[in-house]
């Protein structure tokens, strides 16, 4: 089934991908109902549709008039939906004029707006104080209310019986005045300019006026479309937590370690590591950091060897020389950063900085005060490209280097497999190719809020970012830089997390729980406290913990993902790589139909959505639907299987009276099962044929065994139930 939506848009117009309208506020919500994006820059003309392979439709967002050649655009966007594209218009059309300005003809504006249900009826209202909604149905208002004066419109006349109007408005009372702004149909959908989103230059902030889940449910026909998901496992929200080494050598300042204090990272271990074996965790050092050769110490190398024994701590590395400003290494040459060499012939200053990294370029004074150079190419807000300055950079020694250093220095077979980028976070196409060519994953980026300040999904991150042939995975949340003005004020802020968490999850779950911080935090009792309540949240969330690694391979399995069609509602899973959950929205009434389905492990609904738990050690499973009558129960089935549970469960295997899986996670194995049989069920965990812990459970008349294993499953174990009566 066709999942990409190819995007258009124009770097003459938004200089950055990063920055377009179409990733930093459309594109998660297509994530969300299934879909993968793909961009094509129209400076470089118009894209040949037979290079991209499983296109669902047609994506555009402009605010002026890109083309050279409309009537050549014009002509592309027809071809593309004669092929069964569905095509989105937000914004502008890039119809009307051509770049230079030149007004095109009506008929071809109409040719255009016609493949939508529309006529041009060549007017415009300006003066909106005498215009009202006439229709303005729950696509309309999502965020924003139509309050307050209207903005201009185009007079658009709906001409297809097919195409649902949502937002209709209407001049002075005269039915003849009605103009259509937002409508969708079979040939996709078309929001103008004005009413697509606000955005408030005093705040910088924007809102949705149009609800963006339904408009693009609607629009690409998703309805059809199974939804991998990367926010659930076993039936739970999925949690992971990742620290960035940044402040790693800082002298803590929290009185109440005494005179001599520790290091931040000592701190945090003691304090929000430790204390929480049932929360896994990925530290990820700076290379320079530890390395006695560059900055490291005595005290910041035994760090990390004491934080990578823990069994719940996944190694990581946040670079080697902790690069700020990843453009800048993009063509880099020694001579380039020369300019920015210490004065004086003194080395840079070790250690890292914290009040160089995302502020605003510092005075000259204090650049050189730090043993910097002023001069040099424009960074933007970095005074230096990195924080190690010791010797030329190295990408392969950035990746590569760093991550068999972190290996290296932690306990047998936990090899560091997951790069955590610095700085900007914005790294180039080569760099994130070093990664893959590492054969390890990578994270950060996105910076996640919701929350008072930033009131809005537009402030909520898609799953990842392409950067030419490569793909960048954002962390899930933003970390407390954000919530802390830099790291320079309200050191408690990061408690405010809590409300980004919360508005992720419900109504509509989009992102997993992700508790994303620096080192630093162990600098500061307010910092320290927050983190602790954080944590503290999670333990009692409904949660099923991953390493910050596996919600990575996760994400790269949804790019990859394929769902081939089989049958009536059915579908085989096929390139899903980690990913191990599907979703069906507005599925209440719909359960899976296990004797025509293969490798699921279970299922539970959710707000309105059913989600379905693939085992990771079936290689193509097989899903199908079938209608059930009461949505107020879990789903009979013929066979065990999961509602929910804290453990991530393969090689499943179910019969009459009990079932047998493998096990992994983190904390006390609490769990749920639907049982064809009530009654007393034997429960035992084993690994490598040594049983660790038996007990019982009971099924009741609501066929739901719940029951809690308490043992550590960092490393898997084999658990299983067996009727008693």
């Amino acid at each position: 089934m066709p999942r990409a939506i190819l995007a258009l848009y124009d770097t003459r117009e938004e200089q950055k991908l990063r920055l377009s309208r179409i990733h930093t506020m459309a594109e998660m919500p297509l994530n969300h109902l299934g879909l993968t994006v793909v961009y094509w820059d129209v400076a470089d003309g118009l894209p040949d549709l037979a290079r991209f392979g499983d296109l669902r439709g047609v994506l555009t967002w402009f605010a002026g008039d890109p083309f050279d050649d409309p009537r050549g655009y014009a002509t592309w966007i027809g071809k593309a939906m004669d092929q069964g594209l569905r095509v989105v218009a937000l914004g502008q059309s890039g119809i009307r004029r051509s770049r230079a300005g030149t007004a095109m003809p009506m008929s071809l504006a109409n040719r255009f707006f016609g493949r939508f249900g529309l006529r041009d009826d060549d007017g415009y209202s300006d003066l909106t104080h005498r215009s009202r909604p006439v229709v303005a149905d729950e696509m309309v208002g999502f965020e924003r209310p139509l309050d307050g004066p209207l903005p201009g419109y185009p007079l658009m006349r709906a001409v297809d019986p097919r195409v649902t109007s949502h937002l209709v408005l209407r001049r002075g009372g005269q039915p003849e005045s009605d103009s259509h702004i937002v409508v969708t149909g079979p040939a996709g959908g078309l929001a103008v300019e004005g009413y697509v989103r606000h955005y408030d230059p005093e705040l910088v902030r924007r809102q949705w006026i149009i609800n963006p889940f339904s408009f693009f449910r609607a629009a690409f026909g998703t309805d059809d479309l199974p939804k991998p998901d990367v926010t659930t496992v076993s039936g739970r929200r999925l949690y992971f937590s990742h620290i960035d080494g940044d402040g790693w050598r800082n002298a803590t300042e929290i009185e109440s370690f005494g005179k001599d204090r520790p290091i931040a990272a000592d701190v945090v271990r003691r304090e929000a590591i430790e204390p929480y074996p049932d929360l896994p965790v990925t530290v990820a050092p700076i290379g320079a950091d530890l390395d006695p050769a560059w900055k490291g110490t005595a005290a910041s190398l035994a760090a990390a060897k004491a934080l990578f024994a823990l069994p719940q701590v996944e190694p990581a590395s946040h670079t080697w020389s902790h690069p700020f400003f990843w453009g800048f290494f993009q063509d880099y040459t020694p001579d380039k950063e020369a300019a920015f060499a210490p004065a004086s012939g003194r080395r840079a200053r070790g250690g890292y900085l914290a009040n160089w990294f995302g502020r605003t370029r510092i005075t000259e004074d204090e650049v050189v005060g730090e043993g910097g150079h002023a001069g040099g190419p424009d960074i933007g807000r970095y005074a230096v490209p990195r924080a190690f300055l010791e010797e030329p950079f190295d990408i392969a020694r950035e990746v590569g280097g760093s991550l068999d250093y972190m290996t290296g220095i932690a306990p047998a077979g936990k090899p560091a497999r997951l790069i955590q980028w610095s700085g900007d976070t914005q790294p180039y196409a080569a760099a994130i190719a070093a990664t893959r060519a590492a054969g390890v994953r990578n994270i950060n980026g996105g910076d996640t809020r919701f929350d008072a300040e930033f009131p809005s999904y537009t402030a909520v991150a898609p799953i990842g970012v392409a950067m030419g042939d490569q793909r960048q995975t954002y962390a899930a949340a933003s970390n407390e830089n954000t919530y802390t003005d830099l790291w320079t004020n309200r050191f408690y802020g990061f408690r405010n997390l809590v409300h980004t968490l919360r508005n992720t999850d419900t109504p509509i779950r989009v992102k997993p729980f992700n508790v994303y911080y620096h080192m630093y935090s162990g600098q500061k009792s307010a910092s320290l406290a927050a983190l602790k309540e954080i944590l503290g949240a999670a333990r009692v969330a409904d949660i099923a913990p991953v390493t910050a690694s596996h919600y990575a391979a996760m994400a790269d399995g949804f790019q990859s993902i394929r769902l081939v069609p089989e049958g009536q509602r059915r579908w085989r899973v096929v390139d899903r790589g980690a990913l191990t959950t599907i979703r069906f929205d507005g599925a209440s009434f719909d359960a899976v139909d296990f004797p025509r389905s293969k490798g699921i492990v279970g299922q539970r609904h959710h707000q309105g959505s059913l989600y379905i738990a693939l085992d990771p050690a079936v290689e193509e499973p097989v899903v199908a639907l079938a209608a059930v009558d009461r949505t107020d129960v879990a789903p009979p089935a013929p066979r065990p299987y999961l509602i929910e549970g804290r453990w991530m469960l393969d090689g499943v295997e179910v019969y009459a009276n009990g079932f047998l899986a493998g096990a992994q996670g983190f904390g006390a194995g609490t769990m749920s099962w639907w049982m064809p049989v009530p009654g007393r069920y034997a429960v035992t965990a084993e690994r490598a044929g040594r049983v660790l812990w038996r007990g019982e459970a009971v099924a009741g008349v609501d066929h739901r065994l719940s029951l809690t294993i308490p043992v550590a499953a960092e490393t898997p174990l084999r658990i299983g139930a067996d009727r008693l009566d």
